[in-house]
């Protein structure tokens, strides 16, 4: 079982508290990704790179974050609502 952290920035963080269990989808979303990543670099079946910022979509949301293998850690850095197009 994964025992890994989740931190947010401050703005995350408030924009997260604004819609009612958007932090959890969230949480489970980013553990999934940080789980499978480090299974594939124990593996040794691709180069997962975490340096780079990764972008998901979450509900209505795009959530940015970033992973930290080695500390087995999850960051979210930004949250922002999903502007859908009336077309």
């Amino acid at each position: 079982m994964l025992v890994a952290q989740v931190s947010f920035t401050v703005d995350a963080d408030m924009k997260l508290r604004r819609t009612v269990g958007l932090r959890v989808h969230v949480e489970r979303a980013v553990l999934g990704v940080l789980e499978t990543a480090l299974e594939l670099s124990k593996l040794g079946s691709g180069n997962v790179r975490s340096e780079a910022p990764l972008v998901m979509r979450v509900a209505s949301h795009l959530v940015a974050y970033s992973l930290d293998l080695e500390n087995e850690s999850v960051t979210i850095w930004r949250v922002e609502p999903v502007q859908e197009s009336a077309g």
